[in-house]
């Protein structure tokens, strides 16, 4: 009886042990059914007036309504880089991204820095008093849900009753924070510039939602993670105008 009982014990100890140990190596983010809005920057290292709009945006994670109710994205760009510096997180996708805003769906022809998106709509009141956008916490938006482990493998599943076969897009960002950078030259030369929410990677694939329901599984190839670094995984579902339908995000444990 005694060694039956040492047995179950240990057992039960080492699956206990197992548990513990297999979800901290998993991030586990849940959406809930209103939406969550993205708010993104289009920001750069060479552009003298983007530090203020860099700095709003740090501030952003003292907020408890962070990764609830909105999601920040800092998209650095490189269309500024001849001005004498060239910007450690600029990627020409976000250049891509941003003139797809102007041209696809606000029918413009041209892209500046800093600039405001909120929800796929430009927000220029920052400009007047740096006053946080309205969001619409109360509009239900569906059910996202995404997994991230230690191998950098993520699943998905999005769970919409308004949404039947329909065409959407996928994305999924790395988000770095505390990235501090000494710019040698350009129009913030000497300065010491400290970065967050900034896009490290961007992953962006073409889906279909089948009976309101959509399963999609990827990885996280190029970035090294460092850790000493705090990073967050984004992932939110658009059509292909940038039409955001729903967003979940958290920090990487």
């Amino acid at each position: 009886m005694f060694l039956r009982d040492e047995i179950m014990f240990r057992f039960l100890l080492l699956f206990l042990v197992f548990f513990v140990f297999s979800n901290a190596q998993q991030t586990v983010l849940n959406s809930g059914e209103n939406k969550v809005t993205l708010i993104e920057l289009y920001s750069s290292q060479g552009c003298s007036s983007c530090p203020p709009a860099d700095e709003w945006l740090s501030q952003l994670k003292k907020d408890k309504e962070l990764f609830k109710s909105y999601i920040p994205l800092a998209f650095h760009v490189t269309y500024w880089d001849f001005l004498g510096w060239k910007d450690v997180f600029a990627d020409p996708l976000n250049d891509a991204r941003q003139r797809n805003y102007s041209q696809k769906v606000w029918k413009r022809n041209s892209v500046y820095t800093p600039q405001f998106i909120v929800d796929s709509k430009e927000y220029k009141q920052w400009f007047y008093n740096q006053a946080f956008p309205k969001l619409q916490k109360d509009k239900y938006a569906g059910i996202l849900k995404a997994t991230f482990d230690e191998n950098k493998n993520i699943k998905i599943n999005y769970t919409n009753k308004e949404s039947y076969n329909k065409n959407v897009m996928i994305n999924i960002a790395l988000l770095g924070f505390d990235l501090e950078v000494d710019i040698k030259s350009g129009e913030n030369d000497s300065k010491l510039l400290t970065h967050d929410f900034v896009v490290l990677e961007h992953i962006q694939k073409y889906g279909v939602m089948r009976n309101s329901e959509l399963s999609y599984e990827s990885k996280l190839y190029t970035f090294k993670m460092q850790k000493d670094k705090k990073y967050a995984l984004v992932v939110w579902i658009s059509d292909h105008n940038y039409q955001q339908y729903q967003a979940v995000a958290g920090y990487i444990k």
